[in-house]
């Protein structure tokens, strides 16, 4: 019986938004499979539950048979040498500004973060931008199209995972990238995952959303961030969707089918070239492409054939396999880290209590296979759901195995590499709810001196730095990070914890403010500044930055309600 639910997920908001992108923009973004939403597309056409056709919606206009009958026929000889290009300038030339893109791209992102399918797990996050950065450095070394931009004109990635089993990942304007869970569990290494981020990358530094734009377009996309943002509040009802397909904006979809194509086509060149450039495995990009195309390789009948088909055809399968075999052969070993990471993406997509259940099994089942990575795959989510049960000695005692499989693998010629934050991070935490405080202070402390990028060990740290009353050390330290990372909400929520806890009223609200302040929330950071500013027990410079800030709130709220055409409050 098919499940009948009235709240999208979240991946069904971002549909809408590539939808929207993609009729409004005539331009592509790229998503490897699509979730469950209900349509209505043009020509009486319907596409409903969770059909086959319908995951590959979010597919449809990069489909190769999708090219339009009256457009010349392409060569069909796909394989290129494997050159490494130079910096030829930004390809999104006059049209979309990239502080446009990465102000369009934050009001999206602003829609998703609070959304309870956007996954908060942090050694996940950590992974993904990790990940992340060793790629673009590897473009950067590549002098690849946009890597090497400086200042307003940089991109400042993130990476974000989805609670969500399909296999999908998708680029949002100004450098976000999403990952589905689902993609990071079906993956059999990391370089498989970094086979996609960098397909993904490269759709993002050759700015395939912003090319092929003039100033018209240009000014429609920019009106087009409010129509996004409308469309996300909307879609909670199921039907609201329906609307993005309707009249004849199909035909304008057609039109660009073409370049949509040019775009898949160019990011995996430019991805694999980063993949090889930063050490992994170039066998990760055709094995997974296979594994996607056989995940959603059935089709339903009777809708149009630029929804059936699918985006992974085998001669962009055979073009990757071409240019792995001009790559002298190496061996590449997975990170342990990348098994630990599988098993936090499997707890996050459990869900309900029953899942939990199953989830356990799956483990277990896990622990119990030949490969050693599916061991510590298996022991670390048995000690995380253990963890999460409350059974804090049993959490430790698989733990100490999964640690235990980890040592032994990462010997001398092993095909595993010795890395994992995951595994400290859980130690730590489990320190701190059997009350081994300082242990626990001690793990998190000697973690982010190893990852001093991580945002896991930093919570972890500041968790046990708040249970000793260590409030000092805490406010010190957060402090710091939001100066060197003011836009990091995290950091924010914490600082106003730390202050709360050193009955520091004035300025717990104006972290408080802050934090609303970049949630989009500009009256609720507004009102927390005015309580704070109304507290008293600030020194003077405490106050005269609170006054500061709350003027600067209350006129970026006015320009954005202007900017709106609404009515601003006196």
């Amino acid at each position: 019986m098919q499940k009948i639910t009235t709240n999208p997920t979240l991946f069904q908001r971002i549909l809408a938004i590539q939808v929207a992108l993609a009729l409004g923009l005539s331009g592509a973004g790229s998503a490897y499979a699509a979730g469950n939403t209900n349509l209505a597309l043009p020509g009486d056409v319907s596409v409903q539950g969770d059909s086959a056709a319908l995951q590959n919606l979010g597919r449809a206009v990069q489909s190769p048979d999708a090219r339009s009958s009256n457009l010349p026929a392409r060569p069909q000889n796909l394989s290129q040498p494997n050159y490494v290009l130079p910096d030829m300038g930004d390809p999104g030339g006059g049209s979309l500004s990239r502080l446009d893109e990465r102000k369009y791209g934050e009001q999206i992102m602003r829609e998703i973060r609070p959304d309870p399918d956007y996954s908060n797990d942090l050694p996940l996050y950590d992974f993904l931008n990790q990940m992340e950065r060793r790629l673009l450095q590897a473009a950067k070394k590549q002098q690849l199209g946009g890597a090497n931009e400086q200042g307003s004109g940089a991109y400042n990635f993130e990476i974000f995972a989805v609670k969500d089993t399909s296999i999908n990942a998708f680029a949002l304007p100004g450098g976000f990238i999403g990952f589905h869970t689902g993609l990071i569990t079906s993956a059999e290494s990391d370089s498989e995952v970094a086979s996609v981020m960098g397909h993904e990358t490269g759709h993002v530094l050759q700015r395939h959303l912003a090319r092929q734009m003039d100033q018209q377009t240009t000014n429609t996309m920019i009106a087009l961030a409010g129509f996004v943002l409308g469309a996300l509040a909307a879609s909670r009802n199921p039907s609201a969707a329906a609307g993005l397909m309707q009249g004849g904006q199909a035909v304008a979809v057609n039109n660009q089918l073409s370049y949509s194509r040019d775009a898949e086509r160019e990011a995996d060149r430019i991805g694999f070239q980063i993949l090889s450039a930063s050490g992994y495995d170039v066998n990760g990009a055709p094995g997974f492409f296979q594994r996607l195309q056989k995940a959603t390789g059935i089709m339903d009948n009777g809708v149009p054939a630029y929804v059936r088909t699918h985006p992974l055809t085998t001669d962009r399968i055979a073009d990757m396999q071409d240019r792995v075999r001009n790559i002298p052969p190496r061996t590449v070993p997975t990170a342990v880290e990348f098994y630990f990471i599988k098993a936090r993406a499997r707890m996050e997509q459990s869900g309900t209590t029953s899942g939990m259940y199953d989830l356990k099994n799956v483990f277990d089942g896990l622990s119990k296979q030949a490969a050693a990575g599916k061991q510590m795959e298996g022991f670390y989510g048995l000690a995380l759901i253990a963890q999460k049960q409350g059974h804090i000695d049993q959490a430790e005692s698989y733990l100490q195995q999964a640690r235990n499989l980890a040592n032994a693998t990462s010997a001398p010629g092993s095909p595993i590499v010795r890395q994992s934050l995951s595994l400290e991070v859980a130690a730590s935490e489990l320190a701190l709810a059997k009350g081994k405080n300082e242990e626990a202070l001690r793990i998190a402390q000697n973690a982010l001196q190893a990852y001093p990028q991580s945002y896991a060990a930093g919570v972890a740290m500041i968790k046990a730095e708040l249970k000793l009353g260590r409030t000092n050390d805490a406010t010190t330290w957060l402090k710091a990070r939001t100066r060197s990372q003011p836009n990091e909400i995290l950091w924010w929520g914490l600082l106003s914890q730390a202050y709360d806890q050193a009955k520091n009223v004035p300025m717990r609200h104006y972290a408080l403010g802050e934090k609303y302040a970049l949630e989009g929330s500009w009256p609720s950071a507004i009102e927390q500044l005015k309580i704070a500013r109304e507290a008293g027990g600030a020194d003077f410079y405490q106050s005269s930055m609170i006054d500061a800030r709350l003027r600067e709130l209350q006129k970026q709220y006015r320009d954005e309600l202007k900017d709106q055409g609404k009515k601003v409050p006196n």
